[in-house]
């Protein structure tokens, strides 16, 4: 059995220890040690990371009552220096201890119970039984946890038996059975817990509640904390001193400022497209047809604007049957139309002219489009097109 030293010390950084069986699975490379400073993953909090001899610790996971930590190399058995990934690890402390102070904040003093609590790489959540909850419940609840933060209060860890389990008033019963670790934070909170947290409420440094969103039925709150929040906060920071810049715009007038820039830019889409129509209108009138037909290759054009330029060539020259190409490195794009006069099936002259591609297409009798890649040039296609329609 592997002796847990990050029970005993949470903020053991290094130690020595004994590699007791050198193996592998389906992961890859393990060892077992007969004590270990790594924290395996569990109960929502990521596995530590970081070096045992000149091998890496790329995983820690419980399996069947084994400890084992994964490695990017196989390992000998014998003694090595263990030192953990500490930046990861003490990151994982201060969002740890923070869950546990907001879920005792939001169940105590506004109703809410913890479903579940996943720490990610860059956000924390915990998802709430309930489907809603106000901006001014959030405020106070941030509020009053950075309160007790300052109040550098002890977080204190024990194991108890089943029995003595039945004393106490947990907020809810331990996932395990036999002895119980449990971890209690002065006055606040006393829950089941296996992970690892600083020994007092200073070191969680702050916590920040970015926003909810619904999920499972219920709720899904994000919050960071520490030095995770911090960082979040200077990037945020960053970002508000470039766009006061850009917009030339105080931070209490960004909103604002954007709100105008946005506006400005729907109005510009607006008039973008409205001239984009007339262009191809104007392209549409400019075609002439010959012996009833229209056909060009547009290089690499979007084949959208095909699509539109058909449509209108169609209207203009109701008498027309239309192939537009989009040719470029080896694959094509076709737009096959015909005017209101013309009783051609556009479907069928495209299959057609697919049969020279490895692609595909659909559309009407009026207007079809697909393509594929190809090795025929564009005359091949042309002369497949006159041959089914010139002359109407």
């Amino acid at each position: 059995m592997t002796e847990k030293l990050y029970y005993k010390d949470p903020y053991l950084k290094e130690t020595i220890v004994q590699v007791a069986e050198s193996a592998a699975d389906e992961r890859g490379p393990y060892v077992l040690l007969g004590e270990t400073c790594f924290y395996p993953e569990g109960g929502g909090q990521p596995a530590d990371r970081g070096a045992i001899g000149e091998a890496e610790v790329l995983d820690v996971q419980n399996h069947e009552g084994q400890i084992r930590h994964y490695l990017d190399r196989r390992l000998e058995l014998g003694e090595y220096m263990a030192a953990l990934d500490w930046q990861r690890r003490w990151d994982h402390m201060q969002q740890h201890a923070g869950q546990h102070l907001l879920s005792a904040l939001l169940e105590d003093q506004h109703g809410y119970t913890t479903a579940s609590f996943h720490l990610g790489q860059e956000r924390v959540s915990i998802d709430l039984h309930q489907a809603s909850i106000s901006r001014e419940t959030l405020r106070q609840v941030e509020l009053e946890a950075n309160r007790i933060i300052q109040r550098h209060l002890p977080v204190r860890t024990r194991f108890v038996t089943e029995q003595q389990l039945e004393q106490l008033h947990l907020r809810k019963p331990p996932a395990v059975s036999g002895d119980i670790r449990l971890v209690e934070m002065e006055g606040i909170d006393l829950n089941a817990c296996g992970g690892t947290h600083p020994d007092n409420t200073a070191g969680i440094g702050m916590l920040k509640i970015l926003g909810t969103e619904k999920a499972k039925g219920g709720m899904r709150l994000y919050f960071l904390c520490g030095e995770r929040a911090l960082e979040h906060y200077g990037k945020l920071s960053d970002t508000g001193d470039a766009l006061i810049s850009k917009l030339n715009a105080p931070l209490a007038e960004l909103t604002q400022a954007a709100d105008v820039l946005l506006a400005e830019k729907i109005a510009a889409d607006k008039e973008i497209v409205e001239l984009k129509k007339q262009l191809l209108l104007s392209e549409a009138q400019a075609l002439s047809p010959d012996e009833g037909l229209v056909i060009r290759n547009y290089g690499d054009r979007p084949v959208k604007e095909l699509q539109q330029l058909a449509k209108l060539a169609t209207v203009q020259y109701p008498s027309i049957c239309a192939l537009f190409a989009a040719q470029k490195d080896g694959s094509i794009r076709l737009v096959c139309a015909r005017g209101e006069e013309r009783d051609a099936d556009m479907r069928e002259t495209l299959k057609r002219l697919l049969a020279e591609t490895d692609g595909k297409g659909g559309g009407t009798a009026a207007l079809a489009q697909g393509g594929g890649n190809t090795a025929a040039p564009f005359e091949r296609f042309r002369e497949l097109f006159s041959d089914m329609h010139a002359g109407g």
